[in-house]
């Protein structure tokens, strides 16, 4: 993350940098997230909007919903079918 990103504040645990938010990754909205019922959300990530220090990225919830958010508002996951087996346990069929 820049020197500007971490003057403003915005480095938190493993939340996503604008380099790194591209289209076709799965995310989960982070446990930081301003609108409480949006935090833990999965979706994928459909387009990205933006320059260099101020991106955003539309994702595509699991509900099918799309919502606008900030990179570091996000976290990378491997995909939702592993993210659910970690959720149910590890080794339970998804």
């Amino acid at each position: 993350m820049g020197a500007r990103a971490r003057l403003l504040g915005l480095a938190k645990g493993n939340s996503m940098t604008p380099e790194q938010a591209r289209p076709g990754m799965w995310v989960k909205v982070t446990e930081h997230h301003r609108i409480a019922e949006r935090r833990g959300l999965v979706g994928k990530v459909v387009a990205r909007y933006g320059g260099e220090e101020f991106v955003a990225v539309d994702v595509r919830l699991a509900d099918g919903q799309m919502r606008l958010f900030w990179p570091r508002d996000l976290e990378e996951i491997s995909s939702p079918r592993a993210w659910w087996r970690f959720v149910l346990g590890g080794d339970a069929a998804g």
